[in-house]
């Protein structure tokens, strides 16, 4: 038989407990997890050439100083990658 498990008011009723050897049951309400579906990958491009990228600002702590210096390097290393900050605050 299931019980509802309470706080108990002192010692004396915990061993009074104890002495009668009762059992309860008590039910686990996290579940179980949902299974998860294997998808596959998108394909990868053969180059980024002619592409944009847009570098998404996510708003934490100097996160556009980042996204400056990553826009830069794209400019000096790959100068046919156009490169667009985008705001969050802006959507």
């Amino acid at each position: 038989m299931n019980k509802i498990a309470t706080p108990l008011p002192d010692l004396a009723t915990v061993k009074a407990l104890d002495s009668a050897q009762e059992k309860i049951t008590v039910l686990n309400p996290v579940g179980y997890p949902p299974k998860v579906i294997k998808k596959a990958l998108a394909p990868r491009l053969e180059s980024l050439d002619g592409k944009t990228v847009y570098l998404v600002d996510c708003r934490f702590d100097d996160s556009i100083e980042l996204l400056k210096h990553v826009q830069a390097w794209f400019a000096t290393h790959m100068p046919t990658v156009k490169t667009r900050i985008i705001s969050l605050a802006a959507t």
